[in-house]
């Protein structure tokens, strides 16, 4: 008898775990809870008072705020290339978006399974960190899992009935992760820290080698996504941004091409083709080849 309620009230206990997914990417952070749904899906950008260092924006206000505020405000991105490097920041930021949900108190926290995805190939040590992080927001049951694997099941894939190998390219703000799943869990994956915060800078550096001007995180992003395109009869777009001059220190007009961009984006592209290629010639079995040959590529993402 006591066999049986002990069964019952552990199955009462593991239907009382509140589930929480998050993401927390270079670019963006989205959260999940089961129940309400996507609660968060802005900018991994936190905005602290220097002086009192309370929050002064999260988000896609804090997102707006970069490199246009004074010295009182630090404007802080969480993480740099897929791994936490501001462990105060990153903390304050989900303690932010969760202190948002309703009758959400620490204590139901403490009772949550916690899902926080991480890029493929990230140390022991970054996941410790990840793990480390949900600790200290009184998270006791957590799992780290691949960004890769949690996008195929985010996109609708059951990698678990899977008719074969899926072969995933996850392009973020912070590194492109390419893995080959098949059967539950991933064969082979492998990860470069080039993606969409790269491309940024590196429309930056052409911009200030080329015309001398300097321009700000928020343009270079602008001008990737007004100018990016990859296609060879891309139509040529000239679109005017705001910099400054680096000679004379005063605001300059810049005018930039899709085909400037075009140039600078294609090397960035060329090595995520490489590692695809790369991922696909060390696939183990052959099968698994002829798979994605079959079903294609699943492309995720910000960058995608």
């Amino acid at each position: 008898m006591n066999y049986r309620k002990g069964i019952r009230m552990s199955a009462a206990m593991v239907h009382d775990k509140l589930g929480l997914g998050i993401d927390l990417g270079t670019a963006n952070l989205l959260v999940f809870l089961e129940k309400k749904g996507i609660i968060f899906n802005e900018p991994a950008v936190i905005a602290f008072d220097r002086e009192s260092g309370k929050i002064v924006a999260a988000g896609e206000d804090a997102h707006r705020m970069l490199g246009k505020v004074h010295s009182k405000i630090a404007v802080i991105k969480p993480l740099k290339n897929g791994v936490i490097s501001d462990m105060r920041a990153a903390k304050a930021l989900l303690t932010y978006v969760l202190g948002k949900i309703e009758n959400l108190t620490e204590k139901d926290l403490s009772k949550t399974t916690c899902v926080i995805c991480c890029p493929s190939e990230v140390t022991k040590i970054e996941r410790d960190v990840m793990a480390d992080l949900a600790a200290k927001m009184k998270i006791t049951d957590v799992f780290i899992e691949e960004e890769i694997k949690s996008g195929a099941l985010g996109a609708g894939v059951d990698i678990f009935k899977s008719k074969g190998g899926v072969m995933v390219v996850d392009i973020g703000g912070g590194t492109t992760d390419v893995g080959i799943i098949s059967f539950g869990d991933i064969v082979l994956s492998r990860t470069i820290r080039k993606a969409g915060s790269f491309m940024d800078d590196e429309i930056s550096k052409y911009v200030k080698k080329t015309q001398s001007v300097e321009i700000g995180e928020l343009t270079a992003e602008k001008m990737k996504i007004e100018l990016g395109d990859l296609h060879v009869d891309a139509k040529n777009v000239v679109n005017r941004y705001a910099g400054r001059d680096m000679v004379k220190g005063i605001p300059k007009w810049v005018m930039l091409s899709t085909q400037e961009v075009q140039t600078v984006l294609t090397p960035v592209f060329d090595e995520i083709v490489k590692l695809i290629t790369g991922v696909l010639k060390d696939t183990p079995p052959p099968e698994l080849s002829a798979d994605i040959y079959k079903h294609g590529i699943l492309l995720t993402g910000g960058c995608a």
